[in-house]
């Protein structure tokens, strides 16, 4: 399905000829324009926001970026992934900006194009594995196969070109080795939310955006009318059954599953249908 060649750069250790070191030959700056630095505390409330009093902001302020990686994942996923899920992954990427725009603005998520051409393709690959015709397919956990799935994809454009007689993914755009495995790794860590060791910017930005559709932590990071304007906007019906029915599915597919560490989600996510995203979650 996939490969992985990596080809550090090789240094002898004169004192020791039998061992190697290896260099990583990405820069800080790199690491900062693709989102894997800066590192934050796992524990979200070790960084404290910007404000305690964030103001109303639209989706419209957010618009998806165009760019032709961009443009290729999205034509993507929004021909492999169900219209729930689809919508889903557009609320997470716009939670992630509202969040990012006035709580955390040092992120620098607005003037950053490449980070929030990065962040676009997390959020909208982050649940990739969930699609009936891939979670049944691997015996790995849903994030862990989205994870190496984006990996393939984002460095090999033909992998979304049409093939099977399916028009998919159609459009120009390769993501360098470095900006598909800061991708990857948040994908991969997008349900590991603990208070130990430290993350990613990419990964704090998909558990902030996950979690306040999902579950609605931290829904004090945004205004309330920023939540119905997304929700309005990406179309919530029925997202909390669904998502729910998608966990309970892959623990009987995988009992070993990493979602099987998560006690008491089902009930969490069914309690955001019937609290504070009841309304959208009912509606039309």
């Amino acid at each position: 399905m996939f490969s992985l060649v990596l080809k550090p750069e090789t240094v002898t250790d004169k004192t020791n000829s039998s061992c190697t070191k290896l260099t990583d030959k990405m820069s800080t700056d790199t690491n900062t324009l693709y989102g894997l630095t800066p590192t934050l505390p796992a524990d979200q409330s070790a960084t404290k926001p910007a404000t305690d009093k964030p103001q109303a902001l639209t989706p419209t302020q957010f618009p998806v970026p165009s760019t032709s990686l961009a443009s290729r994942i999205n034509n993507y996923t929004k021909a492999k992934l169900p219209p729930q899920t689809y919508s889903h992954s557009l609320r997470v990427y716009t939670y992630g900006r509202a969040i990012a725009n006035q709580c955390f603005p040092q992120w620098n998520l607005d003037s950053n194009a490449k980070l929030n051409e990065s962040w676009f393709i997390t959020a909208m690959l982050h649940d990739i594995g969930t699609t009936p015709e891939h979670i049944s397919s691997t015996k790995l956990s849903y994030e862990f196969w989205a994870g190496y799935h984006a990996l393939e994809i984002l460095q090999n454009e033909s992998a979304t070109a049409p093939h099977h007689g399916d028009d998919v993914g159609q459009g120009r755009g390769v993501a360098s080795r470095e900006q598909a495995e800061s991708i990857a790794e948040a994908i991969i860590r997008h349900q590991d939310v603990q208070d130990k060791g430290r993350i990613s910017l990419l990964t704090r930005l998909i558990h902030m955006g996950t979690l306040l559709d999902n579950i609605g932590a931290g829904k004090e990071l945004v205004h309330p009318d920023t939540i119905r304007a997304v929700n309005e906007v990406y179309n919530r019906r029925g997202w909390s059954g669904c998502f729910r029915d998608t966990v309970v599915n892959e623990k009987e597919l995988k009992p070993w599953a990493m979602v099987s560490r998560i006690e008491g989600f089902e009930e969490t996510i069914e309690s955001n249908g019937k609290g504070l995203m009841k309304e959208w979650d009912e509606g039309k």
